[in-house]
């Protein structure tokens, strides 16, 4: 029997780590772009999901900026500039600014209000030419919430003012009540801006770069499950691949590597997810062995059905295994306590039932998959 080449898996491991690695290792660099009194400081709030009194300006602000820039550095990888136009960025001389002028912006907001202006074109153009993505934003819609009509109307003249294409949306927002001179007791008055997150977050997925902004805005078991939800995904189209016990493999480590930095802000060895992921096969001889000898059989419909089973029912039992070792404080170095937990995990995909499982994960429905993630891993 041909037996899988230990140097190709770890070849493909560290191929899939470098790039996850890099990914986890990159720079955010956000602008938000617009004149004084649109709400730019407030959207940011409420994108970032800050509480009254726990502002961002009032935890993020970087002293030495000038006082028509403000730069906020959310984390090692994220930095956020708001600012009336690139032009005042451009001639800001603080440090936080220069880096991320430098590294280049990933995503830009223009956020305009009131009535269409035409002089907002320019710094619109101006964010599409320094901006891998522009985001457009109608702030303070509140104004128009007795007559929509007339909200209809100005966001049309703002589509025309600024050029947009017919495909190219303006995102509508209220974003009220961070204003420190509102009432104590009185409550923020949001809208828009989940779908805005979403969109964002959306392209910075798409660039592997969302975990970063994430980590900022989200639960550690949120993100863990999204983590899961994709590598299950993952796997299950592998498995129908001829050598697919690499790349499930690969698909594997990098989720480990990916969790173990959302717990720790870390990058974890491949050196240790290899050491790890034999924790979880000897758990399962049989269905891992299984795997390893499928790669190299000419894929038939039945055959394939049934890796695909065992495939995603393991990397969910894994995975699972993963999150609750980190959520609970423990590491790989605890190995009886990993096989403990992945037995547990493992006794209630059986429950579950391998094959309703698969079914699930098959029919793409992600609702129904997070849904069943969450009986692995709790909010």
């Amino acid at each position: 029997m041909q037996t899988i080449d230990e140097k190709e898996v770890e070849d493909k491991l560290k191929e899939q780590f470098e790039a996850a690695g890099k990914n986890l290792d990159s720079k955010i660099n956000i602008v938000i772009v617009g004149r004084v009194s649109t709400g730019k400081s407030s959207l940011l709030n409420a994108f970032f999901k800050r509480k009254k009194g726990d502002e961002l300006a009032s935890v993020g602000a970087i002293s030495g900026v000038t006082k028509t820039t403000k730069a906020f550095q959310l984390s090692k990888n994220v930095t956020v500039i708001d600012s009336p136009g690139l032009g005042d960025i451009n001639s800001d001389n603080s440090e936080v600014t220069k880096q991320a002028i430098s590294n280049g912006f990933d995503v830009g907001i223009l956020v305009v209000s009131g009535s269409a202006d035409s002089s907002q074109k320019q710094h619109y153009e101006e964010l599409k030419a320094g901006c891998k993505k522009v985001f457009v934003v109608l702030n303070k819609i509140d104004e128009y919430d007795k007559k929509k009509a007339a909200l209809e109307s100005v966001c049309q003249q703002w589509h025309e003012v600024l050029g947009l294409k017919d495909d190219e949306q303006i995102f509508k927002t209220c974003t009220d009540g961070y204003d420190p001179q509102s009432d104590a007791d009185a409550q923020l008055n949001i809208r828009g801006v989940d779908e805005l997150r979403k969109e964002v977050l959306d392209f910075l997925e798409r660039c592997g770069k969302d975990l970063l902004v994430r980590k900022l805005i989200e639960k550690n078991s949120t993100m863990a499950k999204r983590v899961i939800y994709t590598c299950m995904i993952a796997v299950a189209g592998f498995a129908f691949l001829p050598g697919s016990a690499i790349p499930i493999t690969a698909a594997q480590g990098t989720a480990i590597m990916t969790i173990h930095y959302i717990y720790t802000n870390e990058i974890i060895s491949k050196n240790h997810v290899l050491a790890a992921i034999p924790l979880f096969a000897s758990q399962s001889v049989g269905s891992s062995a299984f795997l390893f000898v499928k790669s190299f059989l000419p894929p038939t419909g039945v055959v394939d059905v049934v890796a695909a089973g065992v495939a995603v029912s393991v990397t969910l039992a894994m995975l699972s295994t993963v999150n609750w070792m980190y959520e609970n404080g423990y590491n790989f170095d605890n190995k009886q306590e990993v096989k403990e937990q992945y037995k547990k995990f493992y006794q209630l995909l059986k429950e579950i039932g391998l094959k309703d499982i698969f079914n699930t994960v098959k029919s793409g429905d992600k609702t129904a998959i997070m849904a069943l993630i969450g009986k692995f891993v709790k909010d």
